[in-house]
């Protein structure tokens, strides 16, 4: 009997986990109910117990109840309800765990979408929505205001740097002193980068402040301390000044106003960027580079790479004329062409006297004596080659 219990349970158990193949969880606890089962038959009568029991239950009943049949439990009748059970709790487990994995899938599952950024002011004609380096990709919208309002601050900053870099060369700059202190006026102040050097730690630190002061009092700007920390508002970069003070109603025409600035700010970061590289080659500003016809900062004499012309120095002479196969002073000054000419008239001078001493010796012949009375090295020992190397002493060298 107990062993047909275990059969059906097996075959059950078997038939469910079959039934729900993806469910590893289900599986694991269809075979522990099973295992339960299984263990619960221990606790079943055996025959040889049930036949025992039987005949104690006989001895004991004939001296009373004498002619009365006795019935022994059957442990078919155990087996039956112990199977019974175990189904039910097969069945039991198994509708509580289809439900679980439905609920876990629902909750799991999270979507993500990047933000489009296509459709933003500054997507315009001729190239449109333009990002080759991916800053949009995958990004959310608050990454997206971040950047905005960086490009915007940095195209404004441009802007007015471009000016600054023209105002003081056309229109004349500030009389008086900018730091009286120091004796330091503000016509000695340079236009352009070669400022920074000029103006005084205290004069940077006040500029600094003020410029701190204006963007969070004045204009109220909370993009500070990046992601995390900085807000944007509805609208990155616009501080409530409207344009010239005046708000525009008409939506087109505000798309139109702030795509322009967008733009003018983009072109004023590549000028900038152009105006200050070139005035760090060539150490004029743009305004002296024009004037003085200095266009190009390469090759035409003027500038960081102004050539020193050689050709008119001594050693340029027939046939050869001006002579530079190397190079050497291809993008040179004068300085590079001193030093040149220095090393080039001592090493002259040392590989003439070194032809006299090869020729010599072997024409009028060599010292009389000993060069080294310790080495027992006469002077008629050594020759007049470059293995006379070898034969002087490190002492003598």
């Amino acid at each position: 009997g107990s062993g047909i219990a275990v059969a059906a349970v097996r075959i059950l158990a078997t038939q469910v986990t079959r039934t729900m193949p993806a469910m590893s969880k289900l599986s694991g606890t269809v075979a522990g109910a099973a295992a339960a089962v299984l263990g619960s038959t221990a606790f079943l009568v055996t025959p040889q117990q049930s036949s025992s029991h039987v005949r104690s239950s006989r001895t004991t009943s004939e001296g009373s109840l004498r002619g009365a049949s006795v019935v022994a439990p059957s442990s078919e009748g155990h087996c039956v309800a112990a199977l019974g059970l175990g189904a039910a709790g097969l069945l039991s487990v198994a509708s509580l765990a289809s439900r679980r994995p439905t609920q876990a899938r629902h909750s799991s599952v999270i979507s993500t979408r990047a933000y489009d950024a296509s459709n933003e002011i500054g997507a315009c004609d001729p190239l449109l929505f333009w990002d080759p380096i991916g800053f949009c990709e995958g990004g959310s919208k608050e990454d997206f205001d971040r950047r905005r309002a960086v490009e915007l601050k940095h195209g404004r900053l441009c802007m007015l740097a471009s000016i600054g870099m023209l105002w003081p060369d056309v229109f004349g700059k500030f009389d008086g002193y900018l730091s009286p202190s120091q004796g330091l006026r503000f016509e000695d102040v340079p236009s352009g980068i070669y400022a920074v050097t000029k103006v005084p730690l205290e004069g940077w630190l006040q500029i600094l402040l003020l410029a701190g002061l204006i963007e969070t009092k004045l204009l109220g700007d909370k993009s500070f301390g990046g992601p995390g920390f900085a807000k944007y508002g509805a609208e990155p970069g616009n501080f409530g000044t409207g344009y010239w003070g005046r708000r525009i109603q008409d939506p087109a025409e505000r798309r139109l106003k702030l795509t322009t600035e967008l733009n003018n700010g983009r072109l004023a970061m590549v000028a900038m960027a152009g105006l200050l590289i070139q005035n760090g080659l060539t150490g004029q500003s743009p305004i002296d580079q024009w004037q003085s016809g200095h266009i190009s900062p390469f090759n035409d004499g003027q500038g960081y790479f102004a050539q020193f012309d050689p050709s008119q120095e001594l050693g340029a002479c027939p046939p050869l004329g001006y002579w530079d196969p190397f190079g050497m002073m291809a993008f040179q000054d004068e300085a590079k062409f001193r030093r040149n000419r220095e090393l080039e008239l001592k090493h002259g001078r040392i590989c003439m006297a070194a032809t006299i001493g090869i020729i010599v010796p072997d024409l009028f012949g060599r010292f009389d004596g000993y060069l080294s009375p310790a080495n027992g090295l006469k002077f008629s020992d050594v020759p007049s080659t470059i293995d006379a190397i070898y034969k002087v002493p490190v002492e003598g060298w």
